[in-house]
């Protein structure tokens, strides 16, 4: 549980995102004092290669764009250019792997030097894989900016490296937008909204599908290269995310936030106002935590709601079904048919 990024620690490199943005602001001749207005960030810091910002800046930049870029595209645009625009070991390394299999544990391993707002954990039912995507670091009211930006740059990616349209299941846990023409044009027609979590689903076959440019030798050396920055990095995780790692790790108990507090030697109030900075309580974490386990014990081990039930330590299984409604907005049942539907 070391080297947790808050709120207000400039832990993020401004060139991953917020230099995209007043790039693409330029571009278009929009007003970019006033997109950088309140945020902290000036436009000659990020000339720099070491400039870091903080969640905070980020956010209040995320909400700045938004509200002054005229249409429902920019993320899709951000994450078309995504690859393009990085540079680095990660790059690099992304580019010599063999599969998206290789690449998705690549990524998910470092992630922080390249999209440090995530968290991943991956699944396989039958003969589908489901990687589940969420927030490292809070950010709720962007959930869908970071959801579209990230899928974006995902199937834009998958196109560079195999010269093929991806082909995929993407669940979006946000209501379906009224109009839909920037997810068919960038993401595809296979979509389904108000779904309890983010999960990218594909056939297990496209995951083991060899590259062409595969260098076996280029990657061993970028992973040599990343892990260094990696050790070197003043922070690899945001609070969040730690704590929902910390949560879902737990074997024998559930941790309180008075626990929780204490593991990372803070006080309940501190941490509730370290939390609150991010957009997001301690008892939202213990959801999603709760949430992760029980579709992964309900997906991939097949367990029943009593068995869900005591690993989570709940009561008893009426307890954990109305629970699972609160936290997904559906019964277990609902999501076993949903899971059945998409692989």
């Amino acid at each position: 549980m070391q080297s947790i990024a808050y709120a207000q620690d400039k832990c993020i490199n401004s060139q991953l995102l917020a230099a995209s943005i007043v790039a693409m602001f330029e571009h278009r001749q929009l007003d970019v004092e006033r997109l950088l207005k309140g945020t902290g960030i000036f436009k000659q810091d990020l000339q720099r290669a070491d400039h870091k910002i903080s969640p905070l800046q980020l956010m209040s930049l995320i909400d700045n764009a938004l509200g002054l870029w005229p249409g429902d595209d920019l993320a899709f645009l951000l994450g078309q250019q995504w690859l393009p625009v990085q540079s680095g070991a990660l790059t690099n390394g992304l580019f010599c792997c063999n599969s998206l299999e290789q690449i998705q544990r690549f990524w998910q391993r470092y992630h922080w030097s390249s999209q440090p707002w995530l968290q991943g954990w991956h699944w396989r039912t039958k003969s589908v894989q489901h990687l589940l995507l969420q927030l490292d670091i809070g950010a709720q009211r962007q959930q869908q900016f970071f959801t579209e930006l990230t899928l974006s740059s995902l199937v834009s990616t998958y196109k560079k490296l195999t010269h093929r349209a991806w082909r995929g299941h993407f669940s979006l846990p946000y209501a379906e937008p009224k109009l839909l023409d920037q997810y068919y044009k960038y993401l595809g027609q296979d979509l389904s909204f108000n779904q309890p979590i983010c999960v990218i689903s594909y056939d297990a076959k496209t995951e083991q599908q060899s590259f062409e440019l595969a260098n076996p030798q280029g990657l061993k050396l970028a992973r040599q290269q990343v892990h260094q920055q990696r050790q070197a990095a003043e922070y690899q995780i945001g609070l969040p995310a730690a704590i929902r790692l910390l949560l879902t790790r737990r074997k024998t108990r559930s941790y309180t936030l008075p626990q929780v507090a204490q593991h990372l030697s803070l006080s309940p109030a501190t941490l509730k106002r370290r939390l609150k900075a991010f957009d997001i309580s301690f008892q939202q974490l213990q959801d999603q935590a709760n949430m992760q386990q029980a579709i992964f014990l309900l997906a991939v081990s097949g367990e029943s709601n009593l068995a869900v039930a005591k690993q989570l330590h709940f009561a008893d299984s009426n307890n954990f079904r109305r629970s699972f409604k609160r936290w997904t907005g559906q019964l277990p049942s609902q999501f076993k048919y949903w899971l059945s539907q998409v692989g």
